[in-house]
């Protein structure tokens, strides 16, 4: 599980879940993750901290081809 899934899966357990998407959502969470690492560490973040994991590559590769599919039937 990504940290911002699991800290946004604490924050709705302890307030309502259907108000918290009008704050932020998981998105922000990640968004968050990075900045504050940056703005420490002066880097990106570790893949098991915040951004896309080994296991997304097929969905990226999938997107790629339909994209590229999409260039060529233009």
């Amino acid at each position: 599980m990504k940290l911002n899934k699991y800290i946004y899966e604490k924050i709705t357990n302890m307030f309502d879940p259907e108000t918290m998407s009008d704050y932020f959502s998981e998105k922000d969470i990640e968004r968050w993750i990075f900045l504050w690492y940056e703005e420490v560490y002066d880097r990106t973040p570790p893949m098991w901290l915040a951004g896309n994991r080994w296991y997304d590559r097929r969905a990226k590769k999938i997107k790629e081809a339909e994209e590229k599919e999409k260039e060529n039937e233009v």
